[in-house]
């Protein structure tokens, strides 16, 4: 929690960050002007609050990654040991799980069908193809539209050598023959990684699976297809006219965040139990959240990049998405670890999810929990430090496609006209700020364990149908969606979303614990528990939009 000044401050930033909202012709026929037109991107760009670093100095070096090394700055040291299987197993008396509690089908219960005999993955993947085109059809009126590639042949060759394995008592553990669906900017051999945009990578298909997607394939995992994103991961919602927009399982009528949205989306609606997103400023978390589901967005580094579109080199990165805490833990474990080449209540939010943030405190101080009070300095410094930090880069990214501008969808052409207007020195008094604020999070962190905030500071926001066309601008939505998120990606830390009940809309909220480097376990842990104090509150989607009876 924080003091009242900060809130008030915050609302000052929400009213400077209304801008216009803009969907359907009128913000296609400005994407030209502003292109085109001399001195009018300047003017966007000067609106959106961002040049207010320029008159500061800081005596700080700048943090290019926000890996917190050497040691003698910020007090800690990456661990050898990826620690994040220890919770497995864990049962609580007081707090023990029932059956149905877990409303979800998780890994365990895919392989302990298997090793039973009672289904095989052949089997259990000729009824998922069925769900995902039904899923994708027109009968579901609207349709989730969570998984955008699949290749039926592919996973039925995945789920025949699967099959073959458990017939010969050769499993080869926890994830074998589990459905897993990835996010479209990250490469699995045969699918082209479109990036949600409608000219990346056409007709290139990857030849080389992913770092991550490897790991997960040797234990057995079966990549079920590609996840609808928002178009070049600029956005939290995943309207992106290119793919269609997947639609909230929860409540059709609402967005299911993102840009990681098709993740949550098929998670949440059953088709598997176990999705791969990423996350730049939110976007694990955020889509998590609104879709009811558990998400971790690791430490910076944490999960190798090689074969992730570059999209934020230096506050992006992969991480699990799952409907149980074990299969997320499980998932963290697998996809983590270096390949040989690269290796706190800020404002006033929906009253449903202030009550959640209560409830969770309450529930954790009668399990021993203690909560204090905590000022983290210059947030504001390190909201504006962060936008200028991911626009940077991701435009950087997209110049290199100049002659493709045309194909963007209208919000992004804007973006990028206006985010252009970012110079060398903006970025680079952006990563001071970055220096400062690990110092700042590190000073709290020899307090605490952990921070607890919202996820979001709002829930699912409503499609309207008047943006699937052309896409939309929607300034005050972004900015409130990733409030909380924000600073985890800007300083490295990693940090997990965990569902924490629902509004009279029928729409999840979710909340945010956020750890030092490198201690994904205790976030881990905390999600656990989390996940018992839920308990049998937790629900399912509609019957219309749950595709889970696999076995």
């Amino acid at each position: 929690m924080t003091s009242k000044t900060e809130i008030n401050h915050d609302q000052e930033i929400t009213r400077r960050l209304d801008l216009p909202y803009m969907s359907g012709l009128p913000l296609r026929f400005l994407v030209p002007l502003v292109e085109y037109v001399p001195g009018l991107s300047s003017y966007f760009f000067s609106n959106m609050g961002i040049s207010t670093l320029r008159n500061k100095s800081f005596k700080e070096d700048a943090t290019l990654m926000p890996l917190p090394l050497p040691k003698e700055l910020f007090g800690i040291q990456e661990p050898m040991k990826i620690d994040g299987l220890e919770i497995f197993g864990h049962q609580n008396k007081e707090h023990s799980p029932t059956q149905e509690i877990q409303k979800f089908l998780c890994a365990r219960d895919y392989t302990e069908a298997y090793l039973a005999k009672r289904v095989t993955p052949l089997q259990v993947c000729k009824k998922l193809i069925d769900n995902i085109n039904q899923s994708c059809s027109e009968e579901c009126d609207p349709p989730l539209y969570g998984i955008y590639q699949y290749h039926q042949h592919d996973i039925m060759a995945q789920a025949e050598a699967s099959t073959s394995r458990y017939n010969q008592n050769r499993s080869l553990g926890p994830l074998d023959g589990v459905p897993v669906a990835v996010k479209d900017e990250i490469d699995v051999i045969g699918y082209e990684t479109h990036v949600g945009t409608s000219f990346l990578n056409r007709g290139k298909p990857a030849t080389e699976d992913a770092f991550l997607i490897k790991k997960l394939k040797d234990q057995g995992a079966i990549i079920i297809g590609k996840t609808t994103m928002h178009e070049i991961a600029f956005d939290i919602t995943t309207n992106n006219p290119n793919t269609h927009t997947c639609h909230n399982p929860y409540n059709t009528d609402h967005y299911c965040g993102g840009s990681s949205g098709g993740s949550a989306c098929v998670v949440s609606s059953g088709l598997c139990p176990i999705a791969v997103g990423s996350d730049g400023g939110g976007s694990i978390r955020i889509p998590s959240a609104f879709c009811g589901i558990y998400g971790l967005k690791p430490t910076c580094g944490r999960v190798s990049s090689k074969g992730d579109f570059p999209l934020f080199n230096s506050i992006g990165v992969a991480g699990p998405m799952a409907a149980c805490v074990d299969d997320l833990a499980l998932a963290y474990y697998v996809m983590a670890g270096k390949d040989s080449e690269v290796s706190w209540n800020r404002q006033v939010v929906d009253p449903a999810i202030t009550s959640a943030l209560q409830t969770f405190i309450n529930e954790l101080k009668s399990l021993g929990a203690k909560f204090i009070e905590i000022d983290i300095p210059e947030l504001e410094d390190a909201r504006i430090a962060h936008l200028i930090t991911i626009v940077s880069e991701l435009c950087t990214t997209m110049n290199g496609y100049k002659e493709y501008f045309h194909l963007l969808n209208p919000p992004n052409r804007l973006n990028i006209a206006t985010y252009n207007n970012v110079n060398v020195s903006d970025y680079i008094k952006a990563q001071h700020v970055r220096t400062r604020m690990m110092r700042n999070v590190s000073n709290v962190f020899s307090e605490v364990n952990l921070i607890l905030t919202p996820t979001s500071a709002i829930t699912a926001p409503p499609i309207y149908p008047r943006a699937l066309k052309y896409g939309e601008i929607n300034s005050l939505v972004t900015s409130n969606g990733m409030m909380y998120a924000q600073l985890a990606n800007f300083i490295g830390i990693p940090a997990i979303t965990v569902p924490a009940g629902y509004n009279d809309k029928n729409l999840p909220i979710g909340l945010q614990f956020m750890a030092k480097w490198y201690d994904e376990s205790t976030l881990l842990r905390v999600a656990k528990v989390s996940e018992e104090i839920l308990g049998s509150k937790r629900r399912k989607p509609s019957e219309k939009y749950w595709f889970g009876d696999l076995l």
